[in-house]
């Protein structure tokens, strides 16, 4: 247990002495944890790899398991906007008339109470009985 603390401070230290350092101390720390020349960039950029290396050497990398997932993530396809310009399960909501209305963003359209639309317009016209602009009706306009 006491050993464990001790780790947390040494690391803690660490990332404390990370955000004093200056360009060139930066750029010979890089080089002492990732044994190769730091990237031409500045301060933050550095800063924020190397606290994210010094914990990664204390505490371990990520697991094989995890790395897999986010690899087969990368791979999924990128969802593309509906017609309405929305990503599909874009969730919109609107209270009209004391009741809070929900509408789902769908690859094709809307859906609106199991119902399909073309438009987010449609949706409102259905909801108020009057012709809206959907996008300024549901807020994101």
């Amino acid at each position: 247990m006491r050993e464990n603390i001790q780790r947390k401070m040494n690391v803690r230290t660490e990332l404390a002495r990370l955000q004093t350092m200056e360009l060139d101390e930066l750029k010979n720390y890089w080089r002492e944890v990732y044994g190769k020349e730091a990237p031409d960039c500045g301060k933050v950029f550095l800063r924020k790899q190397l606290s994210f290396r010094v914990q990664e050497l204390q505490y371990g990398g990520i697991s094989e398991t995890a790395q897999a997932v986010l690899v087969e993530a990368g791979n999924l396809p990128k969802l593309k906007p509906n017609s309405g310009g929305v990503l599909p399960g874009t969730r919109f909501e609107r209270d009209w008339k004391g009741e809070i209305h929900v509408v789902i963003a769908t690859a094709t359209g809307f859906e609106y109470k199991n119902q399909k639309f073309r438009s987010l317009s449609g949706v409102a016209f259905a909801i108020t009985g009057t012709q809206w602009n959907g996008k300024k009706f549901f807020g994101v306009k």
